[in-house]
Order: structure tokens, then sequence, then C-alpha cells
């Protein structure tokens, strides 16, 4: 078998790096990695904004744009959107 002799892509041109001073810590502040382990260190806390009960008015308002989003296309046509691939 013959090998194929392609083009050959331009090499990238060397970066040239940045020497970036080093940054100067005071050793009054140092951190400390934490241990979220049982009865270790507190948890932060979590964005729970998802699992809030919210008003009516705004899961309504919510639902409504989600439905209007989905039902530009009608569904006749809609149907075809899921279609098997020629794999399956």
């Amino acid at each position: 078998p013959k090998k194929k002799v392609g083009k050959k892509v331009a090499a990238a041109p060397l970066a040239v790096k940045k020497v970036e001073p080093k940054k100067v810590t005071n050793p009054l502040f140092e951190k400390r990695t934490r241990n979220f382990g049982i009865g270790q260190d507190i948890q932060p806390t979590r964005d729970l904004s998802r699992f809030v009960k919210w008003p009516k008015y705004i899961r309504i308002q919510r639902q409504r744009a989600v439905l209007q989003k989905r039902l530009k296309v009608p569904p006749p046509i809609n149907q075809f959107t899921q279609t098997l691939d020629k794999q399956t």
C-alpha cells in the first residue's frame, strides 16, 4: 500500500512567552483547603432558586413562554423532527 502524500500544514508561529512577575503573598492571609466531608467544613451555599416555590403568576408566564416557543411549528410538520437515523 502506498502512503498518501498530502499537503503539509504550516507550523504554528512560535508564541513568545511573557514572564509574569510572581505575586507577593501575605503570610497573614494564607489559603487553607477545606474538607467538605461529613462532620467537616460547612458546605458553600448553593443556588436553590430553581427549587423555590415560585408565585403562580411567575410559573404561568414561564410556562406560557415555553409553550409559545414550542407551538411555532404546526404539529403535522413537527412530527418529522423525531425521525430515526439510517443506522437503527
